[in-house]
């Protein structure tokens, strides 16, 4: 039911896979070394190796023609991540209806960090990696696409995004299919707030 607008976004599914003998160049960003999620846990050993995280080729029109520049982390628009900010403290919805509700109140929050993947993040220690390697507070599946694209191409973004789950931290089965309607309502919310304090001239450009 949470809202969150992030500073900074990383693909973070930009990986690849290495066996057991392979090893981290300088193009590197970060490194999971399967063995340490045996279970049980032994001495760290597996056959399945290590995951090298990789930064994104991003090409843009200020840059130089057919060049890629190595990034990790897509930086929000300034002008609009402020504008954002007066959106801290609305009130956003906590019940899908009279008989489904949260235990405290959705919150927004703007200025974190997020990350993309390919993959429906549905693991607690896969999860815990993330915000331990890469300090990101909520993981999806566009954000990262929509941001570089916008970016390479010299338009200003913001992205707005409802929680729906804990990414596996939660007991039970995915919290999705209950609190995917609410996280919905609650983006929705947010984006119309954020239009509504657009400046006349920047909202019909």
């Amino acid at each position: 039911g949470d809202v969150t607008i992030p500073n900074q976004i990383a693909h973070t599914g930009l990986w690849e896979w290495l066996n057991t003998n392979g090893t981290l160049d300088s193009a590197g960003v970060a490194q999971l070394e399967i063995g340490d999620y045996n279970v049980p846990k032994g001495n760290g050993t597996n056959l399945l190796g290590h995951i090298r995280y990789m930064e994104e080729e991003y090409y843009s029109v200020a840059g130089e023609p057919n060049v890629a520049e190595s990034l990790l982390w897509a930086n929000i628009s300034l002008q609009w991540l402020q504008l954002a900010s007066n959106l801290e403290g609305m009130k956003l919805e906590q019940c899908v209806n009279s008989s489904l509700c949260l235990t405290e109140r959705p919150k927004l929050v703007v200025g974190l960090r997020a990350s993309t993947s390919n993959i429906f993040l549905d693991n607690a220690a896969y999860r815990d990696f993330l915000f331990q390697k890469f300090g990101v507070s909520s993981a999806d599946m566009e954000s990262a696409g929509v941001a570089m694209t916008s970016l390479s191409n010299g338009y200003p973004v913001i992205v707005i995004r409802g929680l729906s789950d804990l990414a596996g931290n939660q007991e039970g089965g995915n919290a999705v299919r209950k609190f995917g309607g609410l996280a919905a309502v609650n983006s929705v919310k947010a984006v119309l707030g954020f239009i509504r304090n657009l400046p006349p001239i920047t909202r019909w450009s």
